[in-house]
């Protein structure tokens, strides 16, 4: 049996979770392949989760932002139009800025 490496020790508070099937076979299948402990394993993907939620949230944030300034500026939706080509992979490619996978 390959000896795994245990994850660094955390001064974060301690808790117990029930765990479905699927979540089990994903924190073990990642743990084998990091050579890491289950729990290791299941620190990565939940902070990986509590990242992805972050983004999510700021997105939704900025997003709700954004329109309230169309609203209040009184600008019609359907007047708007679509932007240029080289204007979506600008935005496109601004957007994946700061997508970077987080350090676990």
């Amino acid at each position: 049996m390959a000896r795994v490496s245990r994850a660094p020790r955390s001064d974060g508070p301690r808790t117990t979770l029930r765990l479905t099937p699927a979540i089990v076979e994903t924190a073990e299948r990642l743990a084998g392949e990091l050579g890491v402990s289950r729990n290791d394993a299941l620190l990565r993907l939940a902070a990986r989760g509590a990242h992805l939620y972050e983004e999510e949230r700021r997105i939704a944030e900025r997003r709700d932002e954004r329109w309230a300034a169309v609203v209040a500026a009184g600008a019609d939706a359907g007047q708007a139009g679509f932007p240029s080509a080289d204007e979506a992979w600008d935005a496109v490619a601004l957007a994946r800025e700061g997508f970077d996978a987080p350090e676990a």
